[in-house]
């Protein structure tokens, strides 16, 4: 790394896009907040936690979209699923007490909630949009999971005038992606602007993440080698 650092751009959206530009600083890169999506939060009715027999998180946005004076006490102690460990911070935060992440992604989730082979219902707080992968693989199992939307992640229609010059121009050193959607979002945004995706520098968040990137014609990506930002920042060393 240069001594001025990398210039980078941070997708993730805010608030969490606003602590990994903090972080990137303190590490002496050169980071732009361009958050892809702003988060809408839906309303929600909280079920009994007699109702249900655990809780699964996918995202933080999924947990910071609860209202903190719905979640009982009973909710909080019942079993919570996340799906790494970022998610499951935001939820001790929130007052879950008894965690379970799969430090990975939704297959790793997955793969967990068999393995402790708890049957029921689940609350299931997630984004609108979303793919049903733990919906479709659970369904006519014992396992059931009830889908909440509790929030909808909007995508922005343009990427900013200085932003769009400095891709065109390959002034950017690398451009962090959190989410294979994401991915969809910029690659068609970079459509959209008449910038050539096939040389730009991605840092990403999973394998899928990556791989959706090449679908679109990325050609230059790095992976980090856990799903969680501190390997996503060694890549930058």
């Amino acid at each position: 790394m240069s001594e001025t650092g990398k210039s980078l751009l941070v997708t993730r959206p805010f608030p969490g896009g606003q602590k990994t530009v903090a972080g990137l600083m303190g590490l002496g890169h050169r980071p732009m907040a361009v958050p892809l999506f702003s988060k809408r939060i839906l309303p929600l009715d909280m079920p009994s936690p007699f109702q249900i027999t655990a809780t699964i998180f996918t995202s933080a946005n999924a947990v910071q979209a609860l209202s903190r004076d719905e979640i009982e006490i009973g909710h909080k102690l019942l079993p919570c699923f996340t799906v790494g460990d970022t998610t499951a911070q935001a939820a001790t935060h929130a007052g879950f007490s008894n965690l379970l992440s799969a430090n990975g992604d939704v297959k790793d989730l997955i793969a967990l909630i068999e393995k402790m082979e708890l049957t029921g219902n689940y609350f299931y707080p997630c984004a609108i949009d979303r793919k049903p992968d733990l919906e479709d693989h659970f369904r006519d199992t014992g396992v059931n999971i009830q889908a909440n939307p509790a929030y909808e992640m909007k995508p922005i229609q343009a990427l900013p005038p200085a932003v769009i010059t400095q891709l065109q121009q390959s002034d950017i050193d690398g451009i962090l992606i959190y989410s294979a959607r994401a991915a969809t979002q910029f690659a068609n945004l970079c459509t959209k602007h008449n910038i050539y995706i096939s040389g730009l520098p991605f840092y990403c968040l999973s394998p899928s993440i990556w791989a959706e990137l090449q679908a679109h014609g990325a050609t230059n990506g790095f992976v980090a080698k856990a799903p969680n930002e501190n390997t996503l920042f060694e890549l930058l060393e």
